[in-house]
């Protein structure tokens, strides 16, 4: 996701008839003869979501929604929040991708259907950019709320056109500004190659590189689909010619797949780069897996970026995260003190922390409107991300920094200065050291 994640393999289906009705927003639970908010009981609130549980897109991915819920799992058994407990539906959609192991239907459109008809308050971290574009308008005119999109897309800021659309990560536009401070200052003066997937992930991560004041020596976008049905071998191009044009510096801007080619192709050739790598496709676990046979990690060394505490940090929400991973053994039974907390299970972790805290801010009567209200009002300082959630009514993007990272073994990165920084979306807005992290846990959570 984080490290993670924000994933798109594949183009989604086209969308089917969208549903007429409109869904009424709703007033206060508590006056008489109001219309109820659906998905919301004076005991339960029921949110969904569309995620990759099987399928091309489910290694790694696959534990994001799921260590989300154990975060509602934990509170559950406390009480809930206000008095309100939560039920969080999965329906697996592939990714929009049949074949290569899909046991769900792959169909964002209608596994969306599915929730609306369970019914959902909102939908809540449901993943993927091409996946999501596709069902915005569906929701939207049916009054639900589209929280927290596993994705680091600028789509998801567009509030004037999708009020009730919100994104939670780090931008790519962001990240790749804070990337370009970081080369200029590390590697000045150095040929630098870009090699991104050929959507907005990108993209925008480019128009971040460029934001910053880096121009990269040569660009390259692949293709997802060639990606593929080369198994890989499709980036083998890209990375000779940057070795022939002497790039000493690479930045992907890859999914773990994508990463795992362009390591491997290096390693054929003796390429050796300093390699500048995405949250999205850095994860050492997920990246290593291809290598482990050969008993060496070519990615140790390389730069990538985090907006969450790392393992092995003195962060508190490390140890109450493995605390809430391990107490829920239906989601992750062999999880134990020594099991690897990986950056897609700190992703999941990350907002649904930063849902239940919005469910806390709501209080105990709101509405969908009263609840979107509260997020563009509300800073979310609790939770585990480096930098305070903020919404305003015209930013709904999300978080807006973290630190930069080295990966460090198969299974373990670490911040390279421990400096935060924040910046916006802005094709040129200046990247900043951040005055501030994150609160730590808030008492009612412990």
């Amino acid at each position: 996701m984080k490290n993670i994640n924000t994933r798109r393999l594949a183009s989604v289906g086209a969308a089917f008839a969208l549903c007429a009705a409109l869904v009424a927003a709703g007033s206060s639970l508590a006056s008489a003869g109001a219309t109820k908010t659906p998905g919301l009981t004076s005991k339960q609130i029921t949110i969904g979501a569309t995620v990759p549980l099987t399928g091309i897109a489910s290694s790694g991915y696959n534990e994001v929604a799921k260590a989300a819920n154990a975060v509602f799992n934990y509170v559950n058994k406390k009480g809930g929040i206000n008095g309100r407990k939560i039920k969080y539906i999965l329906k697996d959609d592939c990714y929009g991708t049949p074949g290569f192991g899909c046991t769900g239907t792959p169909s964002t459109v209608t596994q969306t259907h599915a929730l609306l008809s369970v019914p959902v308050f909102a939908t809540v971290g449901s993943l993927g950019t091409p996946t999501q574009d596709s069902v915005r308008s569906l929701l939207k005119q049916n009054g639900v709320p589209q929280l927290f999109v596993n994705s680091g897309s600028r789509d998801w800021n567009n509030p004037t056109t999708y009020p009730g659309l919100y994104g939670w990560q780090t931008s790519y536009n962001e990240e790749g500004k804070i990337f370009a401070k970081y080369i200029n200052a590390t590697y000045s003066g150095a040929n630098v190659c870009f090699l991104g997937q050929g959507d907005d992930f990108g993209t925008d991560g480019l128009a971040g590189l460029v934001g910053g004041g880096l121009t990269p020596l040569d660009t390259q976008l692949y293709s997802v689909g060639a990606l593929v049905v080369s198994q890989g071998a499709s980036l083998a191009p890209y990375v000779a010619r940057f070795q022939s044009e002497k790039c000493t510096v690479v930045v992907l801007d890859t999914i773990p797949g994508a990463t795992d080619a362009a390591l491997g192709a290096a390693l054929k050739l003796g390429y050796t780069p300093h390699w500048v790598i995405s949250s999205v496709g850095s994860d050492p676990s997920t990246v290593y897996a291809p290598f482990a046979s050969l008993g060496f990690d070519p990615e140790v060394g390389a730069v990538s970026f985090s907006f969450l505490p790392v393992p092995g940090s003195t962060s508190p929400w490390i140890p109450w995260m493995r605390k809430v991973l391990t107490a829920d053994k239906a989601q992750f039974p062999t999880f134990t003190s020594a099991t690897t907390l990986d950056g897609n299970m700190e992703y999941g972790i990350g907002w649904g922390v930063a849902f239940v805290e919005a469910l806390k801010a709501a209080g105990k009567t709101f509405t969908r409107a009263s609840f979107l209200k509260t997020l563009d009002s509300t800073t979310f300082s609790q939770t585990p991300s480096l930098t305070p959630l903020r919404y305003t009514t015209q930013d709904h993007q999300g978080l807006n920094g973290g630190f930069l990272t080295s990966v460090t073994s198969a299974t373990a990165v670490a911040p390279i200065t421990g400096k935060i920084y924040t910046t916006d979306s802005t094709p040129s807005g200046p990247v900043v050291s951040a005055k501030k992290t994150s609160s730590g846990i808030p008492s009612w959570l412990k």
